[in-house]
């Protein structure tokens, strides 16, 4: 479920703009990350999975641990999320080496879906694409008249 709903939201998060925190980097596939977290997500990290070129442009394939969504009390991980290298320059703090902690963590399947319903690429921070995520969630999870306009 959460993976369609990234798949299909992703569009609408691409839109908007991103301030850059960081000087662009070398990024490649296997690389981890500590970024900008979110105060509730201290100590969570990113892995870049796959780096893709779709319109000439590249697609970061990446998956986020440790993040603590609304809908759980342990912390979660984010399989897929395809980002610019824009959202890596605004987020991304310190390469680490943390190889162990993403483990077994299979992303193809989720990147065949992306390419199947013709998923966005994210340009937002990693921090603000985690917050749109709980959005979506907490949404999904209340009932149509307990939704509350943002």
């Amino acid at each position: 479920m959460l993976r369609i709903l990234l798949a299909a939201s992703s569009l609408a998060l691409a839109a908007a703009p991103v301030s850059a925190q960081a000087a662009p980097q070398d990024y490649a596939e296997g690389q981890v990350w500590q970024y900008a977290t979110r105060a509730q997500d201290t100590g969570s990290l990113v892995k870049i999975q796959k780096i893709e070129i779709e319109d000439g442009r590249p697609v970061y394939h990446v998956s986020v641990i440790g993040v603590h969504l609304a809908n759980s009390q342990n912390a979660s991980t984010l399989p897929h999320l395809p980002v610019s290298a824009e959202t890596l320059d605004a987020s991304v703090t310190h390469k680490v080496r943390a190889q162990g902690a993403f483990a077994n963590l299979a992303v193809e399947a989720d990147i065949a879906e992306w390419h199947q319903v013709n998923g966005g690429v994210l340009s937002v921070t990693l921090a603000k694409a985690l917050n749109d995520v709980d959005v979506m969630l907490t949404r999904v999870d209340t009932k149509p008249d307990q939704v509350v306009a943002s």
